[in-house]
């Protein structure tokens, strides 16, 4: 089948429902994992790579083009798909849209669910978002915690992946402020087998994370822009959980659901 262009009226680039009535041959547009599904109205069905080419409009006055799909060479299940995005305003020029990563690529995926006025993650088949590879949130699916697949044990790791989320933005109070800094480096891990220590004398725990930021803190990534003085006083709930309060035991005990280390 042909790959030409595909106009899809609605979907918007942040946090998106994926209404697609403007455009009676298209029957509906879904995610899943991190894949573009469209179902035409005849019945045929493009996933992830039949729609390169394929231009989504955003609602905002501008369009989002789907130049490049594949699959992520760090992915051994092959489920996670990155792409290439173009995104033009209006009829100006075609740009890409994402930073390069640390490996150099300039690419991106869309992630169904959306994050709310609090800032919670919500899964929603309805919404998507699109991150870049460079941002938490691809990181995060990247590292393994899909938050559409659950663990061996049955429970769903949307909450996982957000606090994945909350853990590489260095977000202790979970109320979306980061105080990390671009390449600083962490070591991830968790109790499902996900993610495990890579060890390194130079890393020690930092914290413990739910979906609602740090649990505890042994030590800020980043003392230069914030310490534990002032978390204490910006984030109350973390008193008493702070400094030598908190290891990697007491952090289990509080409901951490992954944790880190670093320099």
């Amino acid at each position: 089948m042909a790959k030409a262009p595909i106009a899809i009226i609605g979907a918007c680039l942040a946090f998106a429902a994926a209404s697609v009535a403007a455009d009676p041959t298209v029957a509906g547009l879904r995610v899943e994992g991190t894949a573009f599904v469209l179902t035409h109205a005849d019945g045929v069905v493009l996933r992830g790579p039949d729609l390169v080419g394929a231009e989504l409009d955003i609602g905002d006055g501008s369009t989002l083009r789907i130049d490049g799909v594949r699959a992520d060479p760090q992915d051994p299940t092959g489920e996670v798909l990155l792409h290439r995005f173009s995104r033009r305003v209006g009829t100006g020029e075609w740009h890409n849209p994402c930073e390069a990563d640390r490996e150099g690529h300039q690419e991106g995926m869309p992630i169904a669910g959306r994050w709310d006025a609090d800032g919670r993650f919500r899964a929603d088949a309805a919404h998507f978002a699109l991150s870049c590879t460079g941002g938490a949130q691809a990181k995060c699916v990247r590292f393994g915690y899909k938050p559409w697949k659950h663990t061996a044990e049955g429970m769903s790791l949307a909450p996982t992946y957000e606090a994945c989320v909350r853990m590489v933005r260095a977000d202790y109070c979970g109320d979306g402020q980061a105080t990390t800094r671009d390449g600083m480096a962490i070591d991830i891990f968790d109790d499902h087998g996900i993610q495990e220590s890579e060890g390194g004398a130079e890393f020690r725990f930092e914290a413990g994370w739910s979906e609602q930021g740090a649990v505890c803190v042994a030590h800020t990534r980043v003392t230069e822009n914030i310490d534990l003085e002032t978390l204490a006083a910006r984030c109350p709930r973390l008193r008493g959980a702070l400094g030598k309060e908190c290891t990697q035991a007491s952090a289990q005990a509080l409901g951490a659901l992954v944790f880190n280390r670093s320099r």
